[in-house]
């Protein structure tokens, strides 16, 4: 058993399916934009744009939705969007179409509701804790959480450390009874870790290969796992 007052849940992945939200948003935007364009806007084709706007080394550290904006900048430049000078107002609305295709479509996965209900059921303080943007106060399981802890807000993203401080001091938790629940090793794991706090690998597929690793299948285990710090 983990005995902590504190839990960090990371949310993409974790809580929510946004695999899911993204394709809808990918499919409704590259709709959006073929309509208005006059020419193929293909979902991949916005996706393979800004993985290529992340991977340019004047964008690496820039927010998210800096580099969404970026993306979609110029794939409308390239199908001929700035023939009137209107690039600015066709990513505007683009960007529209996006996030509200993407935030409506977020759900979170099966078990989280209930697990979420019996981590606040033995009071537990829940902090959502996100790289991301997205509107998660549209979801009902959000409403017990103490905090929403985005990167775009804090100044500074997972893996650093300060994230995890940041979210802790936000909702007065201490890194020795705090538990940090993910399902990415780099971004959750490890530097929870190395912060002083205790770590939990969400392997839903069962591929971490480290048997040193605490971790659990699905986030219906998670409330086995814990004790609640007196």
């Amino acid at each position: 058993m983990i005995r902590v007052g504190h839990v960090i849940l990371d949310v993409d992945g974790t809580l929510v399916d946004f695999d899911t939200a993204l394709r809808a948003a990918l499919e409704a935007t590259a709709g959006a934009l073929s309509e208005r364009l006059g020419t193929l806007v293909t979902p991949g084709g916005l996706r393979a744009a800004r993985e290529r706007v992340a991977a340019e080394p004047a964008w690496r550290g820039r927010r998210l939705r800096e580099i969404r904006d970026e993306s979609f900048r110029r794939v409308i430049a390239q199908a001929g969007g700035d023939g009137a000078g209107n690039v600015g107002a066709l990513v505007a609305e683009a960007l529209g179409v996006y996030y509200e295709a993407r935030d409506s479509a977020l759900r979170p996965y099966p078990e989280v509701e209930a697990a979420v209900e019996a981590l606040l059921g033995r009071g537990f303080t829940l902090v959502a804790a996100s790289n991301g943007n997205a509107a998660l106060e549209r979801l009902p399981v959000f409403r017990g959480f103490a905090h929403l802890h985005f990167a775009e807000t804090a100044g500074v993203s997972k893996p650093d450390p300060r994230f995890f401080e940041g979210a802790l001091a936000q909702s007065g938790g201490r890194a020795g009874s705090a538990v940090s629940v993910g399902d990415r090793f780099e971004n959750d794991y490890a530097p929870a870790r190395a912060l002083g706090m205790h770590a939990v690998l969400l392997d839903r597929s069962g591929s971490a290969s480290d048997a040193a690793l605490v971790r659990i299948r699905t986030l219906a285990d998670l409330p086995g796992l814990l004790e609640a710090a007196g």
